[in-house]
């Protein structure tokens, strides 16, 4: 059963600490729910894109935590194409495959935890984490990374820890316990174009090489829009 948590203080909005919250998400395509914490996005099989999508936006004029693990299959050689956490004024998903569910979305901020080399987008050899921006799924536009991490298609979960710092304007991404991007930028005005009120989805797809590939929520904290 899912935990809700309401925090007030003098000098901080209402924050909503949701635990294995997965009763919140609107789910699309293969996306299953496995279990009270975790969702399978994608089964082990070719051709398949799943979705996740919160179902409340948030308040980027305040801060906000997203402590999920991720797993990302057991194919390592044979195994595609990885998760993409997607923010994006509406709940909706950009194009699938190599665009990891961002691919086309303007205005929006994809960050994409990538386990298989596309030579044309500019691909590393090994699995990499980026940040990318208005739905730029090339490497040339990317505004962090790509930069390279440990084999992730272990069949283990690895936690990821994603926090906003909207005082210092900092983005930053952290897997299995060390910084792996990060981004210093007026998100609101730069990226969404004064719009302080966005949805965060999850998305992973799979091509002719595949893999199971789920997310499980930990702990979520932010600042619901309108509060």
């Amino acid at each position: 059963m899912r935990v809700l948590v309401l925090l007030l203080s003098v000098f901080l909005p209402v924050f909503l600490i949701a635990q294995a919250s997965v009763e919140d998400f609107t789910l699309g395509g293969t996306a299953r729910i496995l279990n009270d914490e975790c969702i399978r996005l994608t089964p082990d099989a070719q051709y398949a894109s799943g979705s996740a999508w919160y179902e409340k936006a948030i308040d980027l004029t305040r801060p906000f935590e997203l402590t999920v693990c991720l797993v990302l299959g057991e194919n390592d050689d044979l195994g595609a194409d990885g998760i993409g956490f997607v923010f994006h004024p509406t709940r909706q998903t950009g194009y699938r495959g190599e665009g990891m569910g961002f691919a086309g979305l303007v205005p929006s901020l994809g960050i994409e935890f990538d386990t298989y080399q596309n030579y044309h987008l500019a691909d590393p050899s090994q699995d990499h984490v980026a940040i990318s921006i208005n739905g730029q799924t090339h490497h040339y536009a990317s505004v962090s990374g790509p930069n390279p991490v440990p084999n992730l298609e272990d069949g283990n979960k690895h936690l990821l820890w994603i926090n906003w710092d909207p005082i210092y304007q900092k983005l930053t991404v952290q897997l299995d316990g060390k910084e792996r991007a990060s981004l210093e930028a007026d998100i609101v005005d730069k990226v969404f174009q004064g719009n302080a009120t966005v949805y965060w989805g999850v998305t992973a797809a799979t091509g002719r090489k595949t893999n199971y590939q789920d997310i499980c929520i930990k702990k979520l904290v932010f600042a619901e829009a309108g509060y």
